[in-house]
């Protein structure tokens, strides 16, 4: 069978709410479009969110300043990435939309999305979710997740809470039930991974199934050169959460520092083939045997519907299972 007649979610099912057919237009979840244009005007951001370009890549930071121009100029863009993933209205990267489908359909289940950011990943996938449900294309079926948000900046923090709080009706609505802890981290710092991994532990009981999350992360690694010094952390978080149910889907832009020779995702088969590969397995399920998957399309402004924007992504699904 192939990869097309696998399809959990069939394109052509997907509501004119997410995606513009005639027009190839990705368009946010209204729920998280409402919950942004909120905070940037919550915020006063409305200038710096139109004064981002599309060459812009500001990488978010620990401070104010860099958390605000990430915020107000690439939360749309990192949503619409996310989005793209789960729903695949080109198919062209089903076994990561297979995955999320089958992961967030219902019962418990464990998130952590680190680094969070202000959560633009976590909260894309459910909110593309509660509208599948509402427009009756996905079963309503109770979904309770524990969503631990793990993020190095306090403001990103405090974003992330604001906007589940104006998404918790909405997600409720269609009986998505969220627990979430919003935690700080430092990808680089041991005893930092310590108190996450410790966080994770604490929420899988009860939650059979764990999905990670890492977004958005291969401008910080690269830019900064922290790829070295990240992998030993990276390495403890995939091996603590492998088990039985367990996965990782890697979500970065169509970008040369996370998809070429030499980039974050050669860097993960290369360490999966030194020293992970005990407790991650490459997913390459389907006609397409590259691990790494890409799309990419056009996406409507949440902040103004006469403009669209480029969306490109490139994602990695990471099976977290034991193989001795």
């Amino acid at each position: 069978m192939s990869e097309k007649e696998q399809r959990l979610l069939d394109p052509g099912l997907l509501p004119e709410t997410l995606w513009d057919a005639a027009s190839e237009t990705l368009r946010l979840p209204p729920a998280i479009a409402r919950a942004y244009r909120t905070l940037i005007e919550r915020h006063g951001l409305q200038e710096l969110a139109e004064a981002g370009g599309e060459k812009d890549s500001p990488v978010g930071g620990a401070n104010r300043q860099e958390t605000d121009k990430h915020f107000a100029q690439r939360f749309s863009t990192s949503v619409a990435r996310a989005q793209l993933a789960v729903i695949d209205p080109k198919r062209e990267v089903s076994r990561a939309s297979n995955a999320f489908i089958q992961t967030l359909s219902g019962n418990h289940l464990c998130v952590t999305d680190a680094p969070c950011g202000a959560g633009a990943a976590a909260f894309a996938f459910l909110t593309t979710i509660a509208e599948l449900r509402a427009c009756d294309v996905v079963p309503r079926q109770p979904l309770n997740v524990h969503l631990i948000g793990a993020e190095i900046s306090d403001k990103a923090r405090d974003y992330a809470a604001e906007i589940l709080a104006e998404l918790r009706p909405l997600l409720e609505a269609q009986a998505i039930f969220i627990e979430a802890e919003f935690f700080p981290w430092d990808i680089i710092k041991r005893l930092s991974n310590t108190d996450l991994i410790y966080q994770m532990n604490c929420a899988s009981v009860g939650n059979p199934k764990c999905l990670v999350v890492v977004a958005n992360i291969s401008g910080f690694l690269e830019k900064k050169e922290k790829r070295k010094a990240a992998q030993p952390q990276i390495e403890e978080l995939f091996r603590y959460a492998s088990r039985k149910d367990s996965l990782a889907i890697w979500i970065e832009p169509q970008m040369n520092k996370a998809i070429a020779s030499g980039g974050i995702f050669s860097g993960i088969m290369r360490w999966i083939k030194e020293s992970w590969h005990q407790y991650v397995r490459v997913n390459t399920d389907g006609d397409n045997p590259n691990p790494v998957l890409l799309s990419d399309c056009q996406f409507q402004s949440p902040l103004n519907p006469a403009k669209t924007h480029p969306v490109r992504l490139a994602v990695m699904r990471l099976d977290l299972v034991r193989s001795a």
